[in-house]
């Protein structure tokens, strides 16, 4: 019997979780094609903390070497550009031709501003790498080449993302500040969320607890803050404008484009995600998962391994025969959002915990989703270097080796 063609377009949480499952398949039954336009995985609970001062190579991994035991996978380097139902194949840059005896699709949400003035030329993003060094020079531009630091760094978007950075933020420019001799009294960091409280999607006692938490740390917090635009030296909202050269963009997404292009071959709902039946499938040999579909919880990482590991089996159970497989059944996420150093918010279903042992839970939770991505091994070794600080400016990394000599000593 010919081996099975499974081509995954996408290389984030789906699409690597997805690989790893399928990798238990014996090579003479299965080869995997994994398409991406990006050679890196990127760890999204980690892009903050390279955006405030860690080491990247823990948050941005070479999809080669999380896929490198995995004998039957070939990487394809490229973007996919249009797909053919009835032919079964899948095109990408240059005009070649992929045929496919399943597809999976899980491409990612993409940044969405709006249409709000100014935001999509002015703001930065912490989604990709470029952004990130975009963002990090900037700082470094204001803050100690120019000696010009802002009087607000602004943060828009009340989620998880703006949370965790707002608070790192916060903490980060006091410590470059002080490394350089800056006065830091008079910087301001700000949140802007455009809805009544933090974090809607959990529960109301984790949105209040992490308000506290970010007022404690300093960061004004403005609710109910609907943006109206963005100028080369102010943010207005609500008819009120905050001065500031500096604002980082989190607060919405939208579906990736490549569904629209082919809306004849995907059904969209209201939010633009694309429509899936029980099994995650919009026929019998296109599976759509992780922030492209339309199912309960869509838009984390959790889902999107918890969608990978259903259709990982579901593909197995129809190659070898059985047709009549149980229907996707969604988990309920556990989340666990950090507010500065060694405190998070974790959540799960009613349960609410704060402080230290939530920080002690987030941690945990990110050595689980970087072992859904690497494997136990490297896994564990992404996780125990997640906590490295990098500086290219020489004064700063100076300063990280002294204040982790004297964090390592408090502890001897």
């Amino acid at each position: 019997m010919l081996r099975k063609h499974v081509v995954i377009i996408g290389g984030g949480w789906g699409g690597m979780a997805l690989a790893r499952h399928l990798r238990k398949i014996p090579k003479n039954k299965i080869r995997i094609s994994l398409i991406s336009d990006d050679q890196n995985f990127r760890y999204s609970p980690g892009l903050y903390r390279v955006a405030t001062g860690h080491r990247e190579k823990e948050a941005v991994i070479p999809i080669t070497d999380l896929t490198a035991k995995i004998d039957s996978l070939e990487f394809i380097k490229a973007r996919a550009t249009h797909i053919n139902r009835s032919k079964k194949i899948v095109n990408i840059e240059g005009g070649q031709e992929i045929h496919y005896d399943y597809l999976v699709i899980s491409v990612g949400a993409v940044t969405n501003f709006f249409d709000i003035p100014g935001l999509k030329e002015r703001s930065f993003g912490i989604k990709t790498p470029r952004e990130i060094h975009k963002f990090r020079a900037h700082l470094h531009q204001t803050l100690i080449d120019d000696k010009k630091p802002d009087k607000n760094y602004v943060v828009v978007g009340g989620g998880p993302t703006g949370v965790e950075l707002s608070a790192a933020l916060a903490s980060y420019i006091k410590k470059v500040t002080k490394r350089h001799g800056l006065p830091a009294s008079k910087i301001n960091i700000e949140l802007v969320q455009a809805g009544s409280r933090l974090i809607p999607q959990s529960q109301p006692k984790a949105s209040k607890l992490v308000l506290t938490r970010l007022r404690k740390l300093g960061v004004k917090v403005h609710l109910n803050a609907k943006v109206e635009g963005e100028s080369e030296d102010s943010l207005r909202y609500n008819n009120r404008s905050i001065p500031t050269r500096t604002v980082i963009w989190t607060a919405g997404t939208t579906n990736n484009a490549l569904f629209k292009a082919h809306r004849n071959h995907f059904p969209l709902s209201p939010s633009g995600r694309v429509i899936v039946d029980e099994r995650l499938r919009v026929d019998a040999y296109i599976y759509v998962i992780g922030d492209n579909a339309e199912t309960p919880f869509s838009g984390l990482a959790f889902t999107a391994v918890q969608n990978a590991k259903y259709v990982a089996s579901d593909i197995k159970k129809r190659l070898y025969g059985q047709l009549k497989t149980p229907y996707y059944r969604p988990l309920q996420p556990l989340t666990a959002i950090p507010v500065g150093a060694r405190w998070a918010v974790f959540q799960r279903k009613n349960i609410v915990i704060s402080g230290f042992l939530g920080g002690v839970l987030r941690s945990f939770a990110d050595l689980v989703g970087y072992i859904d991505i690497a494997g136990f091994g490297m896994g564990l070794k992404l996780w125990l270097g997640s906590s490295h600080k990098e500086e290219k400016c020489y004064i700063c990394q100076t300063a990280i080796k002294k204040e982790d000599w004297v964090t390592q000593s408090s502890y001897s």
